[in-house]
């Protein structure tokens, strides 16, 4: 009978975790930094390929200041904005940013459009970082990032950059 009982709950608690396993985990998102980017004018290159135009936006400064990093952007880099023939724009930037302690940490971002032209609605951005491994920032290298970029006048963009992470997981959650 102790068999049976044993054998029984272990079946039990199998098919739970099973059943957990097959339930969608969302990931855990942590501030990294909120950042104010300084802009020049574009340059546009119109009718490119695929009916749409480019507009090279250099990143001329700015800063940024989260719970592990702060720092400023330095004036190498630019946003390769892609508008297609609807008027929807997907970002596309490389630039460095400089910590308050002399790490420089290489960002690259690539947008997706807001879902509607409307004014002031964010582009969701997926970021990728290359520093120096050994250095105070090198977990930068290996975070999965997002982001939401608004438009605060045409001289100043606003970026909120998210570490996306699995949830924590426990057997609470059965």
């Amino acid at each position: 009978m102790r068999l049976f009982y044993t054998l029984t709950t272990a079946i039990a608690t199998l098919t739970q975790l099973a059943m957990a396993e097959d339930e969608p985990l969302p990931p855990k998102l942590t501030l990294l930094y909120r950042m104010s980017a300084d802009l020049a004018d574009g340059i546009p290159i119109d009718n490119i390929p695929g009916g749409k135009s480019r507009t090279i936006i250099p990143i001329i400064g700015g800063t940024f200041k989260g719970p592990r990093l702060s720092g400023k952007i330095l004036n190498i880099g630019a946003d390769w904005l892609l508008t297609d023939s609807g008027g929807k724009t997907r970002p596309d930037t490389r630039y460095v940013l400089q910590t308050d302690d002399g790490e420089i940490i290489y960002i690259q971002t690539e947008g997706l459009p807001p879902k509607t032209n409307a004014p002031n609605v964010p582009n969701m951005l997926r970021g990728k970082f290359e520093t120096n491994r050994n250095g105070t920032v090198g977990w930068l290298n290996d975070v999965a990032a997002i982001a939401t970029l608004r438009v605060k006048d045409p001289k100043t963009v606003l970026i909120d950059m998210w570490q996306a992470e699995p949830a924590e997981w426990s057997m609470e959650k059965l």
